[in-house]
């Protein structure tokens, strides 16, 4: 998850990916959006001013993003119209740039910046910002999957080459450090194209009439729905928000897109006016071909194999899957001989286009209730040792517990609804079952992280060799000098700077002094 406060020291006048106030800063005169993952949108709800440049395909998908209890309402027929977050205040403040296009700005009379967008390999509108200006050049990355293949279209983007293989250096390097650490396993990922093969190597081993359901709980996993929509010879069923949203990447007409399976109420003719287009959409959403209209692999129809809806937005195959026949498919970032590394919440974007059902079990005191709960209504010991014991690792965590599996084999369509007995009997289910005893033969999981590896970005940073960079994913709290700049990319930046590393000791120092003076008063 994103832990940038926005601010670029090159360039004190601009904000990024981080839109909320700075008492002791002057207030930005541009802002910038690298993608639409929510934990990168802190503060864009109340912006008023300046504009916020992004891609075209963010933009689109930002003006209708819709928070889970009003999607799931109008779903219902609770509301009579869509609730959309950022609508109102980015349909004026938005704009879109193209890629690999340097593009001017001015900030104010005489200070003017070039910015161009670079694709970021992470989802789709996802870009990085290479801005230059005043002598000074910076590059944000914004999330990244540094894979080797796209490291070389770096070093041959004709923006780019003067910093590659050039004269010119690179001041800073803003750079995603979402996995940046030597510990395994988070050194080597498989690439998302080996993830693909084994994923269509584990999907052709069933039956011609398997109904496969995708967990796409965020934006990213687009490749994964084409490849798998060409394998199977099947589109990919959509809920109606969804299908709003990706419909929106496309200069189809409604007509057009009607044709092409995906039901929308209003097409996109701001886009089609601005000249600009999303890479992926035709195949996502279809295209003209001659006088016909080719479809994509996205559909609003339910009778195909594959599904990535919303569960609860009235889809009769998942909604109504009592007898759990449907395959569920679930991307990990990777694996290792004694387990598999969940990728939901990693990184950012959690609940971005699906709501993940968990039990928010608050503090102690009502930990302990529940506990009182489980007690009584248990009998079996063995069982209901480990029920508790879950809930206490709930509590010594972030507070929250994971329901979401059971659940959807329960018929229940949120925790909401859960009656106190119910409640009782899907802990006791997770604390008596693995995730696979929970599936037998019906769970598909596949590596495809959308974030780099350690190794991936130290192939990054040797392609530019920038004079110092800055992390963009940092834990205060558990911050050491063994996972500072110096330790982990030192041998690959141009000066010995370390900026954040010298922010991060004085913190780590001080922090380290007040714990030894609590122990010599103790």
């Amino acid at each position: 998850m994103s832990t940038f406060r926005g601010i670029v020291a090159e360039f004190p006048r601009i904000r990024i990916d981080y839109f909320r106030q700075h008492p002791e800063c002057k207030p930005p005169l541009a802002c910038f959006l690298s993608h639409v993952h929510s934990d990168h949108l802190a503060g864009l709800q109340s912006l008023r001013s300046p504009f916020v440049y992004c891609s075209a395909a963010t933009k689109e998908i930002l003006l209708r993003l819709e928070k889970f209890y009003y999607r799931m309402n109008f779903a219902k027929g609770i509301l009579e119209s869509r609730n959309v977050t950022y609508d109102r205040s980015m349909r004026k403040l938005a704009k879109a740039l193209p890629l690999d296009t340097p593009t001017e700005i001015e900030l104010a009379p005489g200070n003017n910046i070039r910015v161009t967008l670079i694709d970021a390999n992470h989802c789709v509108g996802a870009v990085m910002f290479l801005i230059e200006g005043d002598g000074k050049a910076v590059l944000y990355t914004g999330d990244i999957r540094a894979e080797t293949w796209w490291v070389n279209s770096l070093v041959q983007n004709p923006v780019l080459l003067p910093y590659t293989l050039g004269n010119l250096r690179l001041d800073c390097m803003y750079l995603d450090t979402t996995f940046a650490t030597k510990k395994m396993p988070y050194r080597e990922f498989p690439s998302k194209a080996e993830g693909i093969r084994e994923l269509l190597s584990k999907v052709s081993e069933y039956s011609d009439d398997t109904i496969f359901y995708f967990h796409s709980w965020t934006f990213g996993y687009e490749n994964v729905w084409i490849a798998l929509s060409a394998f199977l010879g099947s589109q990919i069923h959509l809920d109606d928000y969804r299908a709003r949203i990706y419909g929106s990447l496309s200069t189809l007409d409604r007509r057009e897109l009607r044709e092409a399976g995906l039901n929308v109420l209003l097409s996109n003719k701001s886009l089609r006016e601005s000249g600009l287009e999303v890479r992926e959409a035709p195949a996502l959403c279809g295209f003209r071909n001659g006088n016909r209209i080719q479809p994509g692999c996205l559909t609003s129809r339910e009778n195909v194999r594959i599904h990535s809806c919303e569960r609860g937005m009235g889809c009769d195959v998942m909604d109504h899957d009592a007898d759990n026949k449907v395959v569920h498919i679930i991307p990990i970032i990777t694996r290792t001989d004694e387990a598999e590394i969940a990728e939901l919440g990693a990184g950012g974007g959690k609940g971005d286009l699906d709501q993940k059902e968990e039990l928010e079990t608050g503090g102690a005191a009502e930990v302990g209730k529940l506990m009182e709960l489980c007690a009584a209504s248990i009998s079996d010991e063995g069982t209901l040792g480990k029920v508790l014991a879950l809930l206490q690792k709930a509590l010594g965590e972030d507070g929250n517990l994971d329901l979401d599996m059971h659940l959807q084999r329960q018929g229940e369509v949120t925790e909401d609804d859960l009656t106190l007995q119910s409640l009782i009997s899907v802990l006791s289910k997770i604390a008596s079952s693995s995730i696979s005893e929970r599936y037998p033969n019906r769970t598909i999981r596949f590596p495809y992280s959308r974030h780099s590896s350690y190794s991936e970005l130290r192939e990054l940073i040797k392609a530019f060799r920038p004079k110092d960079i800055f992390p963009c994913t940092v834990d205060e709290k558990t911050w050491t000098p063994e996972v500072s700049i110096e330790s982990l990319f030192g041998d690959l930046c141009h000066l010995k700077l370390f900026r954040h590393d010298t922010e991060m000791r004085e913190l780590y120092e001080g922090q380290d002094t007040v714990g030894k003076q609590e122990t010599k008063q103790r």
